[in-house]
């Protein structure tokens, strides 16, 4: 919270000015050959493994009843140019596929996952009639010019099954392709329908895009290529899978050739050597993934064979490569990620797959959801960990994200037998509508998994009801838990209790304990915590987000405020205090936020602070702000000082060097008056040394004859440094022999 000096260098300060209008300035679609190949905008590799156990966190993005719709299916995930993760799925109104008037929705996080941000609508469904629905998303992100695209269904009367030839994008009994395209790192969307386009015989009566993402190719003459899987009905009825594709940077798009039959949903992505592999959900009810190859990048797929290292029960899944920036050819190249329900009977046994051999073999697997678990999809984040977004609950739980790394993901059995490992707890429960009261019921879902090779007992105990089996059934006892297996208790409960409304906050302590023959393992695990604040209780965080090494009258300090709904009812904040952009009495861009959606949470940069003498004379900055939430007739106020900023000045130094000689022997003298108006700390360094004179006042000097130890110098350089600035002074060579 405290500010750092700046170095006092005006070309730097250019540089960055130039750079800062750069990112503000218009983007221009590239769309020529010339410019065909640009920088790519950042993606993300898998960071490498350090021999560890390995982390897996995840959290609700949307909970079924709550945020203005009933239900929430279907995730598509990636990160944006910028290095946002974006989550995308329906928010389904009747909780029905398409027909039905669905929306598409979009959460943002800033920190690889950590926190999101409140629920955006990309396309808004229109449930009045006549009823307009969005279903179904999918990203493709274009790297070389930062577009995203977002790829849905557009709907009026009729769903996937019942569609009807034809493209016009009025016929209400078409389903219809839609795509949705930002170029603001998917802030605000632009849409159009693209049934035609990717029509390429009149007598297909029906298509979708499968969702999740899409890929862009890197490697070979399609470099650059965009590509987007559908799945079509053709004139005979046929479920079939074609590859969409732009090679102009979604200016058009264009359709491949339709290949397999009772396909669904499907996946590309690029191998190690340029062929693109699809996998693909078996409406045939196989029991296992299905997989082609094309050789021209998507626009063609040769025969379609079964993966039976892939058992799938007719589910979406996700294929990604773990090193995108990886060189065509090379080993990191071939390393691909899967995930999805591996089971034959059910949409259960969420597992994430590893293959090192450009998916000929999937030598590892992780279960990260032993219970229900439908859609999944995957992207490599920008902290090296890898994002699973995907449908607990079998496809009736919402949307849940989950972080994973490499380490997770490779963790070797532990040779402790009955090891064991709480992977996930969850509250279950939906808050009352009207916020907790004495008496009401909070109940936890706590998935243990078996980490050895040993069949093992759990018997849990801590301060939950329906918990420990010394209280009866039911309870989370598991007996004879199989190696590397896991289970999921969801009879666990609390009754709030007036001393947690008076906290304002409830998380269980549990002691997990298992017995192997002998061995006699615990684990104590804390939380997930429950909040009971009133309606609209909210927290505050701020940060100076442009911290320099000196300030000078006129600089601006400009601080972000993180918001925090800690409540289960939305809200209305609004702050006020010291800072310019701040207040919306006063600024337009301001940190207003007029619907804050229950455990919501947003981030404002616009305060900012001008600096003036007063501030330099004082030697700080300390913001002041107020923050007013009201939900409905609760109103909560947070009162926040800080984060305070040092200012230091700028310290302006005239440095002199020469060479000397005394008794035959050679030295060097450095002075370095202080020419501004504030003591400051004077290192003076040269080859043969260097010391720090602390406290040098204005028009004072600071100054040191340094020692050669020989009989003569060479011509050089000595400097002079207060904070981080730096001024150099040269010196002639001299003999004195």
């Amino acid at each position: 919270m405290i500010g750092h000096l700046r170095r006092p260098a005006h070309r730097a300060l250019t540089l960055a000015t130039a750079l800062a209008l750069g990112v503000g300035g218009a983007v221009v679609p590239v769309t020529t050959a010339a410019a065909h190949h640009a920088t790519l905008a950042p993606d993300h590799d898998l960071a490498p493994a350090t021999g560890g156990p390995g982390t897996y966190t995840e959290q609700q993005l949307a909970t079924n009843g709550q945020g203005g719709f009933p239900n929430y299916r279907i995730p598509a995930l990636t990160v944006a140019p910028n290095g946002d993760v974006l989550a995308s799925y329906d928010g389904r109104p009747t909780a029905a596929d398409s027909p039905g008037p669905n929306s598409i929705l979009q959460r943002r996080s800033t920190d690889a996952g950590v926190t999101w941000g409140p629920q955006e609508v990309v396309a808004a469904g229109k449930a009045s009639a006549p009823i307009e629905g969005y279903s179904d998303p999918s990203y493709v992100v274009d790297r070389e010019t930062g577009t995203i695209f977002n790829f849905h269904v557009k709907s009026y009367d009729q769903g996937f099954g019942g569609s009807q030839p034809g493209v016009d994008p009025t016929a209400r009994n078409v389903i219809h392709a839609n795509v949705s395209t930002s170029t603001d790192d998917g802030r605000t969307w632009t849409h159009r329908t693209i049934t035609a386009d990717v029509t390429a015989d009149l007598g297909w009566r029906s298509r979708f895009a499968a969702s999740g993402q899409g890929i862009q190719l890197r490697y070979g003459e399609h470099a650059g290529r965009l590509v987007q899987q559908y799945t079509i009905i053709n004139g005979s009825g046929q479920f079939q899978a074609v590859s969409v594709y732009s090679d102009d940077h979604g200016a058009t798009w264009q359709v491949g050739t339709p290949v397999g039959t009772g396909m669904d949903e499907n996946k590309t992505v690029e191998l190690s050597d340029g062929r693109v592999m699809l996998n693909s959900r078996d409406s045939a009810r196989s029991g296992f993934r299905k997989v082609a190859y094309s050789t021209d990048g998507g626009v063609t797929y040769g025969a379609v064979t079964l993966d039976r290292d892939l058992p799938d029960p007719t589910n979406n899944a996700a294929i990604v490569r773990a090193y995108p920036n990886a060189p065509q050819g090379s080993a990191e190249a071939k390393v691909l990620l899967f995930s999805n329900a591996a089971s034959q009977s059910g949409r259960v046994n969420g597992t994430v797959r590893v293959s090192y051999d450009d998916g000929e073999t999937w030598p590892v697997a992780r279960v990260f959801q032993p219970g229900g678990m439908a859609y999944s999809t995957l992207a490599t984040l920008p902290d090296g960990t890898v994002g699973l977004l995907y449908e607990p609950d079998g496809g009736n739980g919402g949307i849940r994200f989950a972080k994973l790394d490499h380490d997770w993901l490779l963790a070797a059995p532990s040779g402790t037998p009955g090891d064991i490992e709480v992977t996930r707890a969850s509250v279950t429960s939906t808050a009352p509508a009207g916020g907790y009261g004495v008496g009401d019921v909070v109940t936890y879902s706590f998935t243990v998994t078996n980490l050895s090779d040993a069949v093992t007992t759990v018997s849990p105990t801590g301060d939950l009801e329906r918990f420990d089996p010394a209280q009866g059934a039911p309870n989370c006892r598991f007996r004879d838990l199989a190696a590397r297996a896991a289970y999921t208790c969801t009879s666990a409960r609390h009754t709030v209790t007036q001393a947690d409304l008076d906290a304002g906050f409830f998380a269980p302590s549990t002691t997990w304990t298992s017995t192997s023959g002998a061995t006699v393992t615990t684990v104590e695990h804390e939380g997930p915590g429950v909040y009971f604040g009133a309606p609209g209780n909210i927290s505050v965080q701020g940060a100076h987000a442009n911290p320099q090494d000196t300030y000078a009258v006129g600089d601006v300090l400009r601080f972000t405020y993180t918001v925090r709904n800690l409540s289960t009812a939305a809200t209305s904040v609004v702050p006020t205090g010291n800072l310019a952009g701040l207040d919306p009495a006063n600024a337009a861009q301001n940190c207003r936020y007029r619907t804050l959606p229950a455990e919501g949470s947003y981030t404002c940069t616009f305060a900012h602070h001008v600096v003036t003498q007063a501030d330099l004379d004082r030697g700080s900055f300390t913001p002041d702000t107020t923050w007013t939430s009201t939900s409905g007739s609760s109103v909560t106020v947070v009162e926040l000082d800080g984060p305070t900023v040092e200012l230091g000045r700028a310290v302006s130094l005239d440095v002199q060097a020469a060479s000397r000689c005394l008794a035959g022997r050679a030295y060097v003298a450095v002075t370095a008056r202080n020419t501004g108006d504030a003591p400051a700390d004077v290192t003076l360094r040269t080859p043969y040394g260097e010391r720090t004179v602390a406290g040098v006042a204005p028009g004072s000097s600071a100054y040191q004859s340094f020692a050669v130890r020989t009989t003569s110098v060479d011509a050089g350089t000595a400097s002079a440094a207060s904070g981080s600035g730096s001024v150099d002074a040269g010196y002639v060579a001299a003999t004195c022999a």
